[in-house]
C-alpha cells in the first residue's frame, strides 16, 4: 500500500483527504506547518507527500525545495486553493511531481496520488491547457533589452520620475523617454503601468 504523508494546516481538509483515500493508501503522518513537515517526513519515509501551498509559516513551494534536499525519495503532490498556472509551474520547478486544485480533489485525488507514486507527473487537463496558453502568450524577458533600457525600466518600477532617472544615469530626460519607449516596444507594452507590472513579474524590483 502506498505510504502517504499529509501537510495542511486545516484539520477538516486532512480529515477529508483521509476519508477519500481510506483503504487505498496508508497515511503514515500529518503536519500542520512547513517546519513540522520537514521534521517528520524524513522519519516517516512516505512515498507521496500531499502538500498544501498556503501554510502558516512558509509556503508549500519553499517546503518542496527544502524537502527535496532532505528526503529526495518523496514524490510531492500539491493540493492547493490556487488554480493559477504560475503556482503549478513554480511547484514543479521546486521538485514537485503533481499539482491539484482543491476544487478537483474529490474527482482526481486518487488518480493523482497513484500517478505520482508510480513516478509520473500529474496535472489536470484544465490546468495543463492554461499552462500551455500562458507559455504561448508569455511576454519577452529582460534579455531582449539593452543594459540602459533595463536600467530605465527598473528605475520606473521603483517609482522614480524621468528627472530623477536622468540624474541617476547622467543622461537627459529626453533620452530616458527614448529608452522607455524602446523598452516598451520590444516588450509589446504601452503604458508605464504595464512596464512596472512586467518588471515586478520578472522580479527586477
Amino acid at each position: 500500500m502506498i505510504r502517504v504523508f499529509l501537510v495542511d494546516d486545516h484539520p477538516v481538509v486532512r480529515a477529508g483527504i483521509r476519508y477519500l483515500l481510506q483503504g487505498k493508501v496508508e497515511i503514515v503522518g500529518e503536519a500542520e506547518t512547513g517546519q513540522e513537515a520537514l521534521l517528520k517526513i524524513p522519519q516517516s519515509r512516505p512515498q507521496v507527500v500531499i502538500l498544501d501551498i498556503a501554510l502558516p509559516d512558509m509556503d508549500g513551494i519553499q517546503v518542496a525545495e527544502k524537502l527535496k534536499a532532505l528526503y529526495p525519495e518523496a514524490r510531492l503532490l500539491a493540493l492547493s486553493m490556487y488554480a493559477e498556472p504560475e503556482y503549478a509551474e513554480r511547484f514543479l520547478q521546486a521538485g514537485g511531481s503533481g499539482y491539484l486544485s482543491k476544487e478537483a480533489i474529490e474527482q482526481e485525488l486518487e488518480d493523482a496520488v497513484l500517478a505520482v507514486a508510480r513516478g509520473e507527473h500529474y496535472l489536470p487537463q484544465s490546468l495543463l491547457y492554461r499552462m500551455i496558453q500562458a507559455q504561448t502568450v508569455r511576454k519577452p524577458g529582460p534579455e531582449v533589452l539593452t543594459e540602459r533600457e533595463l536600467m530605465v525600466v527598473r528605475y520606473l518600477a521603483q517609482g522614480l520620475s524621468y528627472k530623477e532617472i536622468a540624474e541617476a544615469m547622467g543622461i537627459s530626460e529626453k533620452t530616458v523617454a527614448t529608452y522607455r519607449e524602446r523598452a516598451a516596444e520590444k516588450l509589446g507594452l504601452r503604458s508605464r503601468a504595464e512596464l512596472v507590472r512586467w518588471a515586478v513579474e520578472e522580479k527586477l524590483v
